[in-house]
């Protein structure tokens, strides 16, 4: 049907703004679209703004238990490492991360193993002190039950064998935690345990299958920390004492305990100095915190250390080392663990005096000429420049 229409009608104008029953609104200009965007865009940020900073003063601020337990952690973790403070010193105020880190567990005054050194009284030598060498004879012909264990077989604290070297007398199983995964290899003669050392002190450090070559070992595992700006260092540094055959190097640091081995071949760890004042280290390095003394552990919980990839040496009551490393910052292999679970995986194969050793992307065990643990250095199969490492003698070479 055709529609009647004034002559002068014009499509959109008055007439039909008036026809339907409203007012005509003129379009608006660019100008006001533009500022109209400008507030709908401030009042979203302005939204977001308050949400952030409300969920921020809660992280920060919350005395809720798990909220707490988790800042701390984030804290604790960035706080021991050598170059990701930011991440705890961007977001945290100083106060709070002060308070984090002043409730670390301190082990200075713990010291396991203690009665094994010989202390010297001035005119006495190494000619004065007891032969408290064990007798070979008396240690057991299989210590580590290597003649009933088969390769996938569980060992008997129940986690995977994945060697069995019967010939260097070593046991290494793998361990599954409930976040982390490490190696721990236990080594039946601590007489053939070692610290050795770069060849260039001072200069430049050694990878860990470059220095087991160089001394002719078969296994290692990293020990002391170096100077490292930016984890840029080339272990040509090392942090505190070490004594390797004889050599000093370095300075006592007393934020560290001590880790060494006696003539007797017995470890003792925690808060000795002055090396030189007794008659029986043989080697030895500087790290902390202690983990067990006497077959009491020191640590609970993160400790303050958060949680890391670490490395820690213990011994077991009838004198086997043990070298335990755990892989970490790696959500989709394992993320670390805290200085609790080191412990509690050394107490589990009997271990009585152990401390941790450098850890973070340091961590490293190596045998047979591989590196067994995948580390989250930049060369996983090669690992970090160490100024140094705990070695084990070859049985060929132990015995010439």
């Amino acid at each position: 049907m055709k529609r009647n229409t004034p002559e002068s009608y014009t499509p959109g104008g008055e007439e039909d703004a008036i026809a339907i029953g409203r007012k005509h609104i003129p379009p608006r200009s660019k100008k006001e679209k533009r500022m109209r965007a400008w507030v709908s865009a401030l009042t979203v940020l302005m939204a977001l703004f308050i949400g952030f900073s409300s969920v921020y003063a809660y992280i920060v601020y919350s005395p809720d238990p798990f909220i707490s337990y988790w800042r701390s952690i984030w804290i604790e973790t960035a706080m021991t490492t050598k170059s990701h403070l930011w991440l705890a010193e961007w977001f945290f105020p100083e106060y709070v991360i002060d308070e984090v880190v002043g409730n670390r567990n301190s082990t200075d005054d713990v010291v396991g193993g203690y009665d094994a050194l010989i202390i010297l009284d001035g005119s006495a030598g190494y000619e004065d002190t007891p032969d408290i060498q064990p007798d070979p004879e008396d240690r057991p012909d299989d210590i580590l039950g290597q003649r009933e264990l088969t390769v996938g077989d569980k060992d008997y604290a129940g986690n995977t064998v994945i060697i069995n070297d019967i010939e260097e007398g070593l046991v290494v199983s793998e361990i599954i935690g409930p976040s982390y995964k490490g190696q721990i290899m236990l080594v039946d003669d601590p007489s053939r345990v070692y610290i050795g050392m770069t060849k260039y002190p001072g200069n430049v450090g050694m990878r860990i299958l470059e220095m087991m070559d160089h001394y002719g070992a078969v296994a290692g595992v990293n020990a002391s920390g170096f100077q490292d700006p930016n984890e840029n260092g080339n272990g040509g540094e090392v942090v505190g004492m070490s004594l390797s055959e004889g050599r000093y190097w370095g300075e006592y640091a007393w934020y560290y305990g001590s880790i060494v081995l006696t003539t007797e071949n017995k470890l003792v760890v925690g808060n000795i100095r002055n090396w030189e004042q007794y008659g029986n280290i043989r080697d030895g390095m500087q790290f902390s915190p202690v983990l067990i003394a006497n077959g009491e552990k020191q640590v609970s919980g993160s400790s303050g250390y958060g949680i890391q990839p670490r490395t820690a040496v213990g011994q077991r009551e009838d004198g086997v080392i043990v070298f335990l490393v755990i892989d970490g910052r790696d959500i989709t292999h394992s993320i670390g663990c805290t200085v609790d679970d080191m412990a509690e995986e050394l107490l589990k194969y009997g271990v009585i005096n152990a401390s941790s050793c450098d850890g973070g992307a340091t961590t490293a065990l190596a045998y047979n000429g591989k590196v067994l643990n995948k580390n989250c250095s930049l060369h996983p199969d090669l690992g970090r420049i160490l100024p140094n490492a705990f070695l084990v003698r070859s049985k060929a070479d132990a015995e010439k």
